[in-house]
């Protein structure tokens, strides 16, 4: 799927690089935090939120003084981080203690395809945005046993669409500045993303006064079901660009 839709959108970025209107090529740097919206308690990511970034190279094909279409190839980078601390006592390797942050790091290519508006001070855009993951990263601080139950549950989905709209300036010697928000209405993650569980458990420890040696009892153990129906996500971003 994200395939087909890059192969759509070239045609757009080569017919676009090649007009000799005015500044049509440019470089576009952004800071964004990345929300994500379900309806589960206790999501895919570290936390429901994270920050990242874009660059991108930009084009404009201009149909009229104040009507422009703007493309973009863009690297996308999202964070998803949390700080855990977490403790369990028991006899052998049971248990154990574990602080730290846990970290999970994805990187796409984003194409968004937007209709842009130009007025004297300000313009703007909106339109349809694609993505496809290249890399992606998870650093995890408690062990699997101890953590939500999420392998083999739902995979991070590779492909994502959605919608993108923004305000900003151009300024006459190239340089621009904007804000934008995009939602993604497909799900972040796919498969069976409803059997997502979390893992409590309580447990009390007794220690013998005459031989030293300490026994564990578990008073209570549950996997308490977390997942939801939908995982979208919702993006908001500043940015500043150059038109050459």
């Amino acid at each position: 799927g994200g395939v087909v839709a890059l192969a759509l959108c070239l045609p757009l970025l080569v017919h676009a690089a090649g007009k000799p209107d005015g500044k049509l090529f440019g470089v576009r740097l952004g800071a964004q935090i990345s929300n994500l919206i379900t309806d589960a308690h206790w999501g895919p990511y570290p936390d429901i939120s994270g920050p990242g970034g874009v660059l991108s190279v930009d084009f404009s094909h201009r149909f009229t003084d104040n009507f422009y279409l703007h493309t973009a190839l863009g690297l996308d980078f999202r964070a998803y981080y949390t700080h855990v601390e977490m403790g369990i006592a028991c006899d052998g390797d049971c248990g154990g203690a574990w602080d730290g942050d846990e970290i999970y790091s994805y990187l796409y290519l984003e194409v968004p395809v937007m209709a842009q508006w130009r007025t004297s001070v300000l313009f703007f855009e909106a339109g349809p945005v694609v993505d496809v993951m290249l890399l992606s990263d998870k650093e995890y601080v408690i062990p699997e046993r101890y953590r939500g139950q999420s392998d083999g549950c739902y995979d991070d989905k590779r492909f994502g669409a959605g919608v993108v709209a923004g305000v900003g300036h151009m300024f006459d010697f190239g340089l621009s500045i904007d804000a934008r928000v995009s939602f993604q209405f497909t799900d972040v993650v796919d498969g069976g993303k409803k059997c997502l569980t979390s893992h409590s458990e309580e447990v009390e420890m007794y220690t013998d006064i005459e031989t030293g040696e300490t026994t564990t009892k578990v008073l209570w153990e549950s996997d308490e079901y977390m997942g939801g129906s939908y995982y979208k996500l919702l993006k908001y971003q500043i940015g500043i660009g150059y038109w050459f």
